[in-house]
């Protein structure tokens, strides 16, 4: 198998870089490129997530107050 060897950056569609989430060793044993998701939008995403949980048990005690 060819060896390529490239130097280039990842960037999070939010514009964060993505140094440190990138892996060029690929996943399972398979070649190619494995990166994981920037803090900024974890971060986001388990805001969104607890606000939804909290909006979802204030819902539930309205419906058991009817």
């Amino acid at each position: 198998m060819p060896v390529l060897e490239l130097d280039f950056e990842v960037w999070c569609s939010c514009g964060e870089g993505l140094c440190n989430q990138t892996d060029s060793r690929g996943h399972k044993g398979r070649t190619g490129i494995t990166v994981e998701p920037c803090q900024k939008c974890l971060s986001r995403e388990y805001d969104r997530g607890f606000e939804d949980g909290k909006e979802s048990k204030e819902k539930e005690g309205e419906d058991e107050s009817l």
